[in-house]
């Protein structure tokens, strides 16, 4: 069973090394290691190809997380496939201890949580939990999936249903979209002792940020509206998701307007947030009616 591990990297030079380098020193014997560089700016490209053909190297425009996701699976040749942030680090032994999971379970994805702290070592054993939610996100429910990008791997037969996404600017639309689709389309499992570092610093784009209260609903509203584009049955988790994202977007709204008294520019910082929430609420009724006829 081959492995591939797909690195999407922008702008992170200073810890792409040692993210390619926790990959490089695991014990699998059969895996590849895909890098996608989003058009970055500093000496990510320098790097990459001081790796020369111990990676497999993509190198594109910017186009955003979505895209990096598109691309790099596009690239890879593997049975299961392991997303990884640059600014990540897989824990030694996590190929190994993942492969095997898959090997002894019929499942279709797995996901392990992540330590912040970079001295863990490897825990001694692994708590596993198997995960099948389809018919409650079927019904509307939200599942919890507390786990970040670098935390995810996928079956390529499971994947390949998912990705080609819609590219989207930032990180918008992301891997909330494919947690969900994944938890919709197959069984799991859901590793509960961490067997990656997710780091923490001013440059994160998401986790940590003070941008995660303004980016949340946009996240929401982008991926209720791809989940129920691609897929049927999600017609109801989209909807709720909307509804959420709109609900959070006006809270901030109305805060904004009571500390400044006007809501020009929206929460976002320009007009072109007002537009979005616009056209996310007409689709939204069309969804609503669409559900209802």
């Amino acid at each position: 069973m081959k492995l591939s591990v797909l690195i999407n990297n922008f702008n992170y030079a200073r810890y792409l090394g040692q993210c390619i380098d926790s990959v490089l020193s695991q014990d699998y014997p059969d895996f590849e290691i895909v890098v996608v560089d989003d058009g970055s700016t500093d000496d990510s490209r320098q790097i990459i190809t001081a790796y020369g053909d111990r990676i497999v190297s993509v190198l594109k425009e910017n186009g955003g997380q979505a895209s990096s996701f598109n691309a790099g699976f596009a690239a890879a040749s593997g049975d299961i496939l392991f997303l990884l942030d640059a600014d990540d680090a897989f824990l030694p032994g996590k190929l190994t201890r993942i492969a095997e999971i898959y090997d002894r379970n019929e499942i279709d994805w797995c996901f392990d949580r992540v330590t912040t702290n970079e001295s863990d070592p490897p825990p001694a054993e692994l708590q596993v939990t198997l995960f099948d939610k389809r018919e409650t996100l079927r019904k509307g429910g939200f599942p919890s999936l507390p786990v970040p990008t670098s935390g995810l791997s996928f079956r390529r037969s499971l994947l390949s249903q998912i990705l080609p996404m819609t590219v989207a600017t930032d990180v918008v639309l992301s891997d909330n979209y494919i947690k969900f689709a994944a938890a919709y389309l197959g069984r799991g499992a859901i590793i509960e002792t961490p067997l990656t570092f997710q780091r923490i610093h001013a440059s994160n784009r998401y986790t940590g940020t003070t941008r995660a209260k303004t980016l949340r609903p946009r996240i929401m509203i982008a991926t209720g509206l791809e989940l129920a584009r691609r897929y049927d049955e999600l017609q109801t988790l989209g909807k709720s998701l909307v509804a959420g994202g709109i609900a959070e977007t006006t809270s901030l709204l109305k805060l904004r307007s009571e500390a400044r008294n006007t809501v020009a520019g929206g929460p976002f910082g320009d007009a072109a947030t007002e537009v979005a929430l616009m056209a996310a609420r007409k689709r939204l009724g069309k969804m609503l009616r669409r559900g209802q006829s």
